[in-house]
């Protein structure tokens, strides 16, 4: 055993050494790549020390349940295994440091303490094992070594969380602005970035050399370049790295961490195509901009989730038995203990159902009894809900004589009394409520003189005497493509839309429809080959819907045997030949499943044989893949062969494809090629893939893939 521990002693001695070389010789050393790439075992190695230096700790509390003996052979190899895994991961951390990016502070701090737990850890060791009895000096070198680490934990976990990652969840306060005067960046856009990009891109670490705490760091960039080009989120680097699939090394945020919502990515969308002002006022923009309607969600969300309730949240139980077909209970925010409930149909409303909320009186902050048959004399069963402070009272059968069983409600914020038989005399007790700051009395007997009144005589709270009128015009949704999947020859294009009096304009050579341009669907539509449909519904008195972009495939004349003359990758061979005529399509973001072949080393080629009776074709239609995140393109060039022999073909024609010229959204496309008329028995199919990924992409000058799942044949 004292061999293996000094073994291990001179080992861990090596590495150190070794790792104190390159800490001071830093940015005169040069790391290889392949021993950069070593040092992401750093994260997975760094917790073996921490188990064994807490084991240290917990021995020493009970070293009386040992022998001397025993527990000093204990120690003495759990503290060798401990100074060896402390110093090889102090050495892994260090080689990580050079292919990552982190801010230079904390860097330094974290790469300091790791180094001088090391060497703590090392002289430690070395002093156990010496034949010194000061015994108390050892185990208080253990402790000491103890309390190191817990320091260098926690500056690692600044670089991997970001600042206060600990005490995070407990800061809920979210410092108010106003909301006037304050940017749309600072309202909306910021919070959104605050939670899920700030803690891998800021000061103190800054992945890809971006930071986005501060705004012109933010506007310029990273290492890939720009993150975002104003008015154009499509060509945006950092909509193209949140529009990656998960699984994707590029995807922001990483998986793992908290993701954006569809909300939140449309919100930065639409921030950067309103330009990606960082200064320009909510009150500087269009009311109808769909930025600003995001916007004032998120400001709802964001800030009114800032409250900081302190009392208990129900279980989960508890609220799921609430929950019934007439009665709707949830948190008013994700994570909130608060919580609001809805009735609903009033035909099955019960004041017992009412009595049931008592369950949750301390937890319930809002209610909506709007239209319910409840009357005056009900209210006093309200008083339980000591926190509530928005009360929704519409259209109920109230006079108002019981309002005065509100007053134990003191922190009612809100009260809408809309449609009831309220007079100035019968709110009074409401209008002493100390935090009443609204209250909605449009459609009531208090008439105009009275609510002039009202408004003179308590200017602390906003009277609302007209009931909201949206004058808005409205967005029809899309028409929808009823059979949608490849389309036999007997199917036909069908669409539909839910609202009554929808016209329907299409197109199918690729021009946008709109409310004049376009064919009128009248019913379904015969096709012939695959199609490009754009199609979009309008109605008058509304916007016409965004439009319909699909492709509807439609099956061909079948080949009586495909062979592939080229292999696919290895990695995506899907299921040979087969896949190409299955009628199967691949799915836009999933590639290692049967329905599509991958090429990058080499050109797709594939022999068609139509038998002794060949049909006469017009059109050979290529299905593909186009993701230029994943560095999937499509290709560069198609050309169809033809002859009657499988051994001697001729060129029919060359088909030149259009390069991408920035990021987009990844979809299925397809390549039709037109022939002259041809009845040959024997085609041959090739496609090159991109030799080299253009300038602007991450991957530029590297080969790019071209995925294929279908080919049709018209």
């Amino acid at each position: 055993m004292q061999q293996s521990i000094r073994f291990f002693k001179n080992l861990s001695l090596f590495f150190l050494l070794l790792t104190s070389f390159i800490f001071l010789f830093e940015d005169r050393v040069v790391i290889p790549l392949w021993l950069q790439v070593a040092g992401r075992l750093h994260p997975a190695l760094l917790h073996i020390p921490i188990g064994i230096v807490v084991m240290l700790v917990l021995l020493l509390l009970v070293r009386s349940q040992f022998k001397s003996k025993q527990f000093k052979k204990v120690l003495a190899i759990s503290l060798t295994m401990a100074t060896v895994t402390i110093t090889l991961t102090a050495f892994f951390g260090l080689l990580l440091s050079f292919s990552d990016d982190y801010g230079a502070d904390s860097l330094q701090r974290h790469k300091v303490s790791g180094l001088a737990l090391a060497w703590l850890s090392y002289f430690v060791l070395v002093f156990y094992l010496s034949t010194s009895e000061i015994r108390m000096l050892k185990h208080a070198g253990i402790l000491l070594v103890f309390v190191l680490l817990v320091f260098v934990g926690h500056t690692g976990s600044v670089l991997t969380h970001g600042e206060n990652f600990i005490l995070a969840p407990l800061q809920t306060s979210v410092p108010r602005v106003d909301s006037v005067n304050a940017s749309v960046y600072q309202l909306a856009v910021m919070p959104v970035l605050e939670k899920k990009c700030f803690s891998c891109h800021n000061e103190k670490k800054a992945k890809g050399k971006l930071i986005m705490t501060d705004p012109s760091k933010f506007k310029t960039g990273g290492e890939s370049g720009v993150a975002f080009v104003a008015g154009k989120s499509d060509s945006s680097r950092m909509i193209h790295h949140i529009l990656l699939p998960l699984a994707h090394d590029d995807h922001m945020p990483p998986d793992g961490k908290p993701q954006l919502t569809g909300f939140e990515i449309d919100l930065l969308k639409a921030w950067i195509n309103s330009g990606a002002d960082f200064d320009k006022p909510l009150a500087a923009y269009n009311p109808t901009d769909t930025l600003v309607k995001l916007a004032g969600k998120t400001i709802e969300s964001y800030y009114a989730s800032s409250v900081n309730y302190t009392f208990k949240p129900a279980t989960p139980d508890l609220i799921q038995k609430l929950n019934t077909p007439f009665r709707s209970v949830f948190p008013i925010h994700i994570n909130s203990p608060a919580l609001q409930a809805d009735f609903f149909v009033k035909e099955y409303f019960t004041i017992q159902s009412l009595k049931e909320l008592q369950q949750i009186n301390e937890q319930l902050v809002a209610l909506s009894l709007s239209k319910m048959p409840i009357t005056d004399s009900d209210l006093q069963l309200l008083s339980a809900f000591q926190n509530l402070e928005k009360l929704n009272l519409n259209f109920t059968n109230l006079s108002g004589t019981g309002l005065g069983n509100l007053d134990k409600c003191s922190n009612l914020k809100s009260i809408s009394l809309a449609g009831t038989q309220v007079t100035p005399e019968t709110i009074k007790p409401l209008l002493s409520l100390p935090n009443l700051k609204t209250l909605y009395l449009w459609n009531t007997g208090i008439d105009t003189t009275q609510q002039h009144q009202l408004e003179k005589d308590y200017p602390t709270i906003n009277f609302v005497h007209t009931a909201y009128k949206d004058e808005s015009i409205l967005t029809l949704s899309k028409p929808m493509l009823v059979n949608e999947g490849i389309l036999t020859q007997q199917d036909l294009l069908t669409l539909k839309h839910t609202m009554p009096g929808v016209t329907i304009r299409y197109s199918l050579d690729g021009t946008k429809p709109d409310s004049v341009n376009g064919i009128i669907y009248y019913g379904p539509i015969k096709l012939d080959e695959t199609v490009k449909l754009q199609a979009v519904a309008c109605k008058p008195g509304w916007y016409c819907s965004k439009l319909l972009e699909t492709t509807v495939y439609l099956e061909g004349y079948k080949p009586e045997n495909i062979t592939l003359l080229t292999p696919a990758d290895k990695q995506y061979r899907g299921e040979g030949a087969l896949s190409l005529t299955d009628g199967r399509k691949g799915f836009v973001d999933i590639f290692k499943e049967p329905s599509w072949l991958g090429f990058r080393e080499n050109d797709f080629v594939s022999s068609v044989d139509f038998g002794n009776q060949p049909p006469t074709l017009n059109k050979v239609v290529i299905s593909y893949s186009d993701n230029v995140g994943s560095y999937i393109f499509p290709p560069t060039e198609v050309q169809i062969w033809g002859g009657q022999s499988e051994h001697n073909f001729k060129l029919l024609t060359t088909e030149k494809i259009t390069e991408p010229t920035g990021y987009r959204t990844p979809f299925n496309g397809f390549i039709p090629v037109s022939l002259k008329e041809s009845n040959f028995q024997y085609y041959k199919i090739v496609a090159k893939p991109i030799a080299k990924l253009p300038k602007w992409h991450g991957g530029k000058g590297q080969k790019g893939w071209f995925f294929v799942d279908e080919v049709f044949f018209y």
